[in-house]
């Protein structure tokens, strides 16, 4: 048998590069690739803009309720792998989607709470003496 030279140093650097080069490049490929892929398979868009997916709710099993506004509709729909089904109907004047409801502020005894807390107190109006 014929033997083998040992890698040097300069050669294991020189793979390594490669290595290296070929995640930095390939990588970033795959992603977009499979993004644009993605994006063409799962997303219908309307010729016109007279429909359109508001929001998606995955159920698990292929399952989902879909909110889409169609003209001036907006139509609750369950689909699953066998059938499209109506749930709900309603004008489209009924929902405000650009407003989302702002968070609730905390109550006043929560933020005294807090306050004595940040203090180094425990909050129950006794101090960490310690």
């Amino acid at each position: 048998m014929a033997e083998v030279e040992p890698l040097s140093s300069w050669d294991m650097v020189l793979y390594g590069a490669r290595v290296l080069l070929a995640l930095v490049v390939v990588i970033p490929l795959l992603y977009y690739g499979l993004r644009i892929i993605g994006r063409r398979v799962t997303v219908s868009r309307s010729i016109n803009g007279h429909i359109e997916i508001l929001d998606v709710l995955h159920l698990g099993g292929g399952n989902q309720l879909l909110l889409v506004r169609v003209a001036a509709r907006v139509l609750l729909l369950s689909v699953s792998k066998e059938r499209t089904s109506l749930l709900w109907e309603g004008p489209e004047e009924e929902f405000d989607f650009g407003v989302r409801p702002a968070p609730e502020k905390p109550a006043p005894e929560l933020r005294q709470w807090i306050e004595r807390w940040r203090r180094g107190q425990r909050g129950d109006g006794q101090g960490d003496d310690g």
